[in-house]
Parts: C-alpha cells; sequence; structure tokens
C-alpha cells in the first residue's frame, strides 16, 4: 500500500538506521507546533515563513492545528531522544479548488539537517498528492533558500521564476497518474482508504 494510503502514525527509516514518526498535527499540538517553529534558527525561520517571526500568530497556530486531513494536510515528523519523542520538521500540502494541483511547504530542525528528512518529507507529500489525483506538486520558495532547492532538484522538480516576487522560485514537479488512475483498472474495483 502507498505511504499516503497508510494510517498515520506511521514509520520511516533514515539513511543512517535511525527512524522518525510521521503523523498528522491535531488540535492538541498547539504547543508542541509552537516550541518547534520557535527553536528553529531565525534563518530557517525565515526561509519557512517568508519572514522574520519567533513564533506562529494565534491565528495560523489554530488554523493549522484544525485542518480537513485530506486536502488539506499537516505533518510532523518525530523521534526519539532518550525516553523524549521531539519533532525534528514539519510538512504542510493544500489543494487548489480543483484538485489538480497540491501546493507544499516543509521545515527541518536546524539540529537534523543532512540526514535526509527534508527528502523523505517531500516523497510523502508527493505520495499523498499523487494518491489524491493531483497532477502536478508545486512549492514557492525563497530564491535564497539553498537547502530547499538542494531537495527540490535531487527530487526531481523544474525550477521557474515568479514574475510577481524576484525573491521566489516556484519548484513543479508533474505527476504520473497513480495507479488506481490508470487505464485497466478494474470497474469498480474499491477505492483503498486514504488516511485522515
Amino acid at each position: 500500500m502507498a505511504r499516503a494510503q497508510r494510517d498515520f502514525p506511521c514509520a520511516l527509516r533514515l539513511p543512517p538506521g535511525e527512524s522518525l514518526t510521521l503523523r498528522p498535527i491535531t488540535p492538541d499540538d498547539s504547543d508542541v507546533l509552537q516550541a518547534y517553529v520557535r527553536g528553529l534558527s531565525p534563518e530557517s525561520r525565515y526561509n519557512r515563513f517568508f519572514g522574520a517571526l519567533q513564533e506562529l500568530p494565534p491565528a495560523e497556530l489554530e488554523r493549522v492545528t484544525h485542518l480537513d486531513r485530506r486536502y488539506d494536510l499537516a505533518l510532523v515528523a518525530e523521534t526519539d531522544v532518550g525516553a523524549v519523542s521531539i519533532v525534528i520538521g514539519e510538512a504542510r500540502h493544500a489543494f487548489t479548488p480543483d484538485r489538480l494541483e497540491c501546493e507544499f511547504a516543509l521545515s527541518v530542525a536546524d539540529d537534523w539537517r543532512g540526514r535526509g528528512i527534508g527528502t523523505l518529507l517531500t516523497a510523502e507529500m508527493e505520495c499523498r498528492a499523487r494518491s489524491l489525483g493531483a497532477r502536478r506538486l508545486t512549492a514557492e520558495i525563497l530564491r535564497a533558500n539553498e537547502p530547499m532547492k538542494a531537495v527540490a532538484l535531487k527530487t526531481g522538480f523544474s525550477m521557474a521564476d515568479v514574475p510577481r516576487d524576484a525573491r521566489l522560485v516556484r519548484i513543479v514537479k508533474e505527476l504520473a497518474p497513480s495507479q488506481m488512475d490508470r487505464p485497466g483498472r478494474a470497474a469498480g474495483a474499491p477505492d483503498l482508504p486514504l488516511a485522515a
């Protein structure tokens, strides 16, 4: 079963053998998410949110913790350090109204960069977008955000300028239809359940 169709939480392995757990953000995660954002370096917060902020504004925190969890989803990546579970990354996706394009964003905790977490989160967003019928996965990132540009190139995205804002680059990946969308699928075959 594709990652996007598994129940959450789900465990993923990082290349060096460490593991992380991906799970949807819930209304109970306000404090956890806010602590994660506060713990990012100023540069990482600027790259993720396109501005200088110390924490998420209350209205944004409320919105992110109350998404529909299918077409608008926020995930946290956690790992155990000793006996404590800590957030080491987050990712969000939102579909356009026609459901053909899915925009995503992510961040990785500064101390956990360079371990493949950004690549895993991007792959998860791609898998979910494809399984829900999107034809394109997109993001607008800061032109100076070299780590995210590297992940984008590594995972097959193309890059284009954003004419309305010279600070930004738009990354795009065309998605092949999922197996369920391909010709030859048995008529009336049941859809696999999607994680809520």
